[in-house]
This record gives C-alpha cells, sequence and structure tokens, in this order.
C-alpha cells in the first residue's frame, strides 16, 4: 500500500505543467526579434470597436469606444453614450494629445504622454504604444542586450531586454511565436503586465482581440476585447486632426 502511494506521488509530480522546450527552437533572440518585426510592419493601420472594463480598487467601470490607429503610431479614439451617441474624443498625433468632451464643451491639448491618455485609458503607456498594440505590434525597449530563454512552466520563449535602467519580457508561444505576454519594468517597478490572446488575421497580419493590461502597484486592470475591426482601412489625414469648435476655450493639460 505504502509502495502505492509513493508511486502515485511520483506520477503527479511527473504530470506537472513543466513544458520542454521544442526540438530545434532557437536559442538566441535575433529569430523572435525578427517575427516580432515582421507582424509590427504587416498592418498599417486599424480600425475597430472596444469593449473596454476598467478595473479599480474593486470597482468596475464599462465603456464602448471607436477606435482608428495608424503605422506612425497615431490613436483616435471615439468614446460613446450607452445609446451610441459621441460623448467624447481624443487624438494623438505622436506628438500633441487633444480631447474634446461635448459634454462638458472643454477643449484640452497637451503632450502625447501616458498621464494624459489616462483621462480616457488609464494605461502606462504611451499612445503610440497603444496604437501600436491594437494593430498587433510590439513596441520594443530600445536596448543594450537581448537574451532569450524557455519557460518550462508557461511553456513559451521568453525574450528578455534591458537597457537605460528599464527591461522589457516578452512571453512567445512556441508554435507561432505570437506574443501572448509583455512585462515592462523601470528600475525595479512593474510598469505594465499585458496579456494578449484570441487572435485573429493570417499569416503576419494578426491581431489580438483580447489584452489585458496591469498595474500591481496601482491595483488597476484594464480589459480590451476588440470587436468589428477593419484591417489597412482607407484613413484620412483628417482621421488623427481635432480642432475646437467656435466658441469652446482650449485649455492646457
Amino acid at each position: 500500500m505504502r509502495l502505492t502511494v509513493v508511486f502515485l506521488a511520483v506520477l503527479c509530480s511527473a504530470c506537472g505543467s513543466r513544458q520542454v522546450r521544442p526540438e530545434g527552437a532557437a536559442v538566441t533572440p535575433q529569430p523572435y526579434l525578427d517575427a516580432i518585426a515582421r507582424r509590427s510592419g504587416a498592418i498599417k493601420g486599424l480600425t475597430a470597436e472596444l469593449k473596454t472594463e476598467i478595473w479599480r480598487d474593486g470597482e468596475r467601470v464599462r465603456a464602448t469606444q471607436l477606435v482608428a490607429v495608424d503605422g506612425q503610431g497615431r490613436l483616435r479614439i471615439d468614446v460613446l453614450t450607452p445609446f451610441g451617441q459621441p460623448l467624447s474624443t481624443l487624438v494623438s498625433d505622436g506628438a500633441r494629445l487633444m480631447i474634446y468632451s461635448l459634454e462638458e464643451r472643454r477643449f484640452l491639448i497637451g503632450a502625447s504622454t501616458p498621464e494624459n491618455l489616462a483621462r480616457l485609458i488609464p494605461l502606462r503607456l504611451d499612445p503610440s504604444a497603444l496604437s501600436s498594440l491594437l494593430r498587433g505590434a510590439i513596441p520594443l525597449l530600445a536596448h543594450d542586450t537581448a537574451t532569450v530563454a524557455w519557460d518550462a512552466e508557461a511553456g513559451t520563449h521568453q525574450l528578455d531586454l534591458r537597457g537605460a535602467g528599464q527591461r522589457q519580457l516578452i512571453d512567445l508561444e512556441p508554435s507561432a511565436l505570437r506574443v501572448v505576454r509583455l512585462r515592462q519594468w523601470r528600475a525595479e517597478v512593474l510598469i505594465v503586465d499585458g496579456r494578449f490572446g484570441d487572435y485573429s488575421g493570417t499569416g503576419d497580419a494578426i491581431i489580438p482581440q483580447r489584452m489585458r493590461f496591469e498595474s500591481p502597484a496601482e491595483a488597476l486592470r484594464v480589459d480590451l476585447k476588440v470587436v468589428d475591426f477593419t484591417l489597412d482601412p482607407a484613413l484620412t489625414e483628417a482621421t488623427f486632426q481635432l480642432d475646437p469648435p467656435r466658441g469652446v476655450v482650449v485649455q492646457a493639460l
């Protein structure tokens, strides 16, 4: 009886979640960097509807947003009321960020920074980084060193980039090398922990339709679901321009 119990214990330990690195997988970072680069250039733009859920300190806020992004890192977000009417608009041209609130009749303008983006989506990301992520591109950290390792528990290749006091850890699934997780630290502080899934598309032209971003230090979680999307739509310059309506006072962010 005792021997049987020992055998079952050994068997259970052998059936753990640890996975073996696929045979023939690259052990240097360049193939993974190349895969990310191909995906980053495969889709030039996107329009979509976003279903957003923001969790902070146990409270949840839901929103429906229309988004447009392009390969230059530009971003447009139109927030809708529950009845589908425009409520506010955010536009980032890469350098400036502008917000017009129809409800308050306020027009705000400032730098394109995570702090200003947080007025609509409280992510610790530059607007250009969010623009890239929505079209399936991973904004890579400017790095001095790059290494790759195998995470046996997650069953993913981990690309580890470090530079200028920052670190970026990117998890790629072994089969198609799709990014399933992205973490970034500044000094020793985890700024953002992003997860990606439900990929749609073909070849390198794929986007994650579900994204989750967490900031543990802020007790914050943002869930994004991409629906009704169009890849490489015909976007015009007017898409990423926002002018204050007549009679509305312009304020600095």
